[in-house]
């Protein structure tokens, strides 16, 4: 973690960040914090069942069961071997190409898929577009947020409308992400009990469509149509199931890898950090830059002090985690040239 205030909370380690609410008390203890240990959770064998049931009933109508979307990283791995060991699914593996992944992406979810037997097919999004697609997220004042965690969730979106699309085309009924509890929870599509969850829930899906709205306001304004595709109202076409497993089961991210290292022989992208515990493409180096030299929180410091919270990270692993990273400054300069940004990354703060 870059520091931008000696502030940090005590507990999960989130700085004090005026942007994003989060303030300390006088003991050093966030109020996400305590906000989060008052919150009520749908129980474990609700969820469970749902998940289930939602399988049972789609399974064996075509081909193959489900799209299983491989990114290389442990929670896809683990969804992937779960899915068919556990539930003796026929899979599909697709992994989306937008043309800033690491190698070791592609490397991993072809291992994978090879160690269970599932057919695995890359998606690859036009290159060009894709290019314009990302230096619009970048450079449109409008859209920005201070953090940069605009550009995750837009191209999160993305990524799971063009599986869904993958699917319908071919008939396979359910397409099956990896995505861990906090980022379905900021694609406003996790299930809550809860009063207080479930009106985040409703601002959170209030601002995805807003956002939306704006964005394809300023591609017309600009003249840029073509790149309208890239933001689509709905996560999944009509006749697509998508299922989030990390919402229907404990997340447990130090046991998925003790397992898929053992079962798959997978290794881990150290490509942030040598202390593995998440990984992404490559253009979150530069929009986590973005966030620390505007002095706010990224979204992977939340989803990381969501899970020392929960338990399934201790303080000590993320603090080595941090302080591990590995030093990026000549990438993002590679990514500024590849995404067409001049002026330096002041011109896009």
């Amino acid at each position: 973690m870059k520091e931008f205030t000696h502030r940090r909370c005590r507990k999960c380690l989130l700085q004090e960040d005026p942007y994003h609410n989060v303030h300390l008390n006088e003991d050093m203890v966030c109020n996400v914090c305590s906000r989060e240990a008052a919150e009520e959770r749908m129980g474990w064998e609700e969820l469970r069942e749902i998940f289930e049931g939602t399988i049972q009933r789609l399974k064996g109508r075509a081909e193959y069961d489900g799209v299983v979307m491989m990114s290389g990283g442990k929670d896809s791995a683990y969804l992937a071997y779960t899915l068919k060991r556990k539930y003796g699914l026929k899979l599909l593996g697709l992994i989306n190409d937008i043309h800033f992944e690491y190698q070791e992406t592609f490397d991993n979810a072809s291992k994978i898929c090879e160690a269970l037997d599932i057919p695995l097919e890359k998606n690859v999004l036009p290159r060009e577009l894709t290019k314009n697609f990302f230096h619009f997220l970048f450079t449109e004042k409008e859209l920005r947020d201070k953090s940069h965690g605009h550009i995750c969730n837009y191209c999160g979106r993305v990524m799971i409308r063009a599986a869904g699309e993958y699917a319908k085309a071919r008939g396979i009924p359910m397409v099956f992400s990896g995505h861990n509890p906090e980022q379905v929870f900021g694609m406003g599509e996790s299930y809550e009990i809860d009063e207080a969850r479930k009106i985040r829930r409703m601002f959170t899906i209030k601002m995805i469509s807003d956002s939306l709205v704006k964005a394809k306001t300023q591609l017309r304004l600009k003249r840029k149509p073509d790149l309208i595709a890239f933001f689509p109202d709905e996560l999944f076409p009509e006749g697509v199931t998508g299922l989030f497993m990390y919402q229907h089961f404990p997340y447990e991210p130090l046991h998925m890898m003790e397992v898929i290292k053992r079962e798959l022989g997978w290794r881990p992208i150290n490509k942030f950090s040598k202390t593995y515990i998440a990984s992404g493409c490559r253009l979150a180096k530069l929009w986590m830059h973005l966030a620390y030299m505007n002095k706010t929180s990224s979204y992977v410091d939340f989803e990381l002090s969501n899970q020392i919270r929960s338990g399934v990270l201790s303080k000590d692993l993320v603090e080595k985690f941090y302080n591990d990273a590995v030093d990026s400054a000549g990438e993002i300069e590679e990514l500024l040239d590849e995404l067409g940004i001049t002026g330096g990354i002041e011109s896009i703060l």
